[in-house]
């Protein structure tokens, strides 16, 4: 297959490791099913864990490009993924979920429809105990209202956009927010006013796992400094009493998740914090388990 003839990319971020080969596979063929035009593949195999023979079956395939990076980290791997577009439109895919069949045909469709829009997202399924599951209730209101519903939910994820190169540069994969990357380029790219397109259907499958890392308590912590980031960046009025008091909530988990770990001064002082925000009176009935812990 031509590279050069291709107008899309997919990066693949993957540590290349002997155990994820199989699924590493399965993720770079639904890249193939999805399209019936040459797709251009950049595997960015990062860290030290590599199966060398993982990595030597990439190298063969005539679609693929194989990157190293030093560095284990997929945010990092994207960005330099990032670096190496040279085709008019590119997307991401986990080495662990899925492309559905000519999901990357009905993306460029929908851009090629509207040359205003900046990137398309679509809907999926997440697949969990064996069933797939429809990832999206509705995301019809995120083209008009990205920043409004990003409050509500996060409608970018690893598999479900279409970027058009000239207008998603790489400066805005620059900066990514541990264990919230997507929700950060969410934010920053509908505070650059980004003309997002929706495609209601499902394109990907996302495969849950009870170890996935949107179960971690880093991935729970990392919110609270993701919310004073996007404060920073000084959203319009509306937005900003919505991360305040979404910033309201992280401090009661926060609260709660270290009077479990019996600290309960630090307990204390996440609970004054979340009293304070807006909406803080929902959690003034919390406070006698703080100062009466053990009735």
């Amino acid at each position: 297959m031509d590279k050069q003839n291709s107008k899309v990319s997919v990066i693949i971020p993957t540590t290349a490791a002997r155990a994820r080969r199989s699924l590493l596979k399965r993720a770079i063929e639904s890249i193939r099913r999805s399209s019936q035009f040459p797709i251009k593949i950049i595997a960015v195999v990062n860290g030290n864990r590599f199966d060398v023979g993982t990595c030597d079956w990439l190298k063969t395939q005539s679609d693929i490009l194989v990157e190293y990076l030093e560095k284990p980290s997929a945010p990092e791997a994207v960005l330099r993924g990032r670096e190496l577009i040279t085709t008019e439109f590119f997307s991401t895919l986990d080495d662990d979920d899925e492309y559905l069949e000519e999901a990357t045909d009905w993306k460029i469709q929908l851009m090629n429809s509207n040359q205003a829009y900046d990137l398309v997202v679509t809907n999926g399924y997440k697949h969990m105990n064996g069933t797939d599951i429809i990832f999206y209730s509705d995301l019809t209101k995120v083209s008009a209202h990205p920043l409004r519903c990003l409050m509500s939910f996060n409608w970018l994820h690893n598999c479900n956009a279409l970027y058009r190169t000239a207008s998603i540069e790489t400066s805005y994969f620059k900066d990514s927010h541990p264990y919230a990357e997507w929700t950060w380029l969410a934010f920053k790219l509908a505070m650059k006013n980004k003309k997002i397109g929706v495609l209601n259907k499902p394109t990907f499958r996302y495969n849950d796992t009870p170890t996935s890392l949107s179960k971690s308590s880093s991935y729970r912590n990392s919110y609270l400094p993701l919310f004073e980031k996007m404060l920073n960046q000084k959203p319009p009025s509306d937005i900003a009493q919505l991360i305040r008091r979404k910033r309201g909530r992280a401090w009661h988990d926060a609260s709660h998740a270290s009077l479990e770990d019996g600290n309960r001064l630090e307990a204390l002082k996440y609970h004054w914090r979340s009293l304070m925000a807006p909406g803080g009176y929902r959690y003034l009935s919390y406070t006698r388990h703080l100062l009466f812990p053990y009735r």
